[in-house]
């Protein structure tokens, strides 16, 4: 059995084609996201709408080993901020504030800054 895998001149041609533009469509997809990536993290920063209650942050094992906060409402997400067991969170959707509501005290968390922060804003 011979192994020898030739193509003609059109297929070629055609592979060639096709590949340029795949390429093409792939370069714009990541430029795209490059470029727009300061306007898409404020716009899902500004969608979250969360008003519940922190009630246990742990280590989650599946993934690999970043502490998670679960929240009364069910919801269980990454810990970005510094939240203790307890807390009562309050955001509004459209406002970059975040009400961290912990004893006597209520913490500011400017969900901008600390994408500033992270280095996901220049």
């Amino acid at each position: 059995m011979d192994n020898n895998f030739e193509l003609d001149k059109s297929s070629k041609k055609t592979l060639i084609i096709f590949l340029l533009i795949f390429g093409s469509i792939i370069f714009l997809i990541v430029f795209y996201l490059n470029y727009n990536s300061v306007d898409l993290t404020k716009e899902q920063l500004l969608k979250i709408n969360r008003h519940t209650k922190v009630i246990e942050i742990y280590i989650n094992k599946n993934e690999h080993n970043f502490p998670y906060v679960k929240f009364s409402n069910g919801s269980e997400k990454i810990m970005e901020t510094l939240y203790q067991v307890g807390d009562s969170i309050s955001k509004n959707k459209g406002d970059s504030i975040e009400y961290i509501f912990r004893g006597d005290s209520i913490i500011k968390n400017n969900l901008f800054e600390v994408a500033r922060r992270d280095k996901i804003f220049k």
